[in-house]
């Protein structure tokens, strides 16, 4: 689909608000399948509506927010600790892709 179309496509109201949902759905999974030891990780998990101003589109990330800025560790793991993914399946469930490049968390 040519890149105007898709950018058009996405400021229509009815699928910007469609795709939060889906984002909201991705939130609520990963807040429920993130390890809860504080509960910080689980508190900081957000939507971040995005306008791309290069392709004029609307896209919706689903990450950890600055207080929980270790949230891509939890998920991979690290040299000390087996990975815990919850974003990556909580969004694999609700049928997102990633951005193209791999983009943010």
């Amino acid at each position: 689909m040519r890149p105007e179309v898709l950018a058009a496509i996405s400021q229509i109201p009815e699928v910007a608000k469609q795709v939060r949902q889906v984002a909201n759905a991705i939130r609520r999974d990963a807040r429920r399948l993130a390890p809860k030891e504080t509960g910080t990780l689980r508190r900081n998990i957000q939507v971040e509506r995005v306008y791309d101003r290069q392709a004029r589109s609307v896209t919706f990330l689903v990450g950890w927010g600055p207080a929980a800025w270790y949230g891509w560790l939890v998920e991979a793991g690290g040299e000390d600790h087996d990975p815990k993914p919850h974003l990556v399946p909580a969004a694999v469930k609700n049928g997102a892709v990633a951005p193209r490049g791999g983009g943010r968390s």
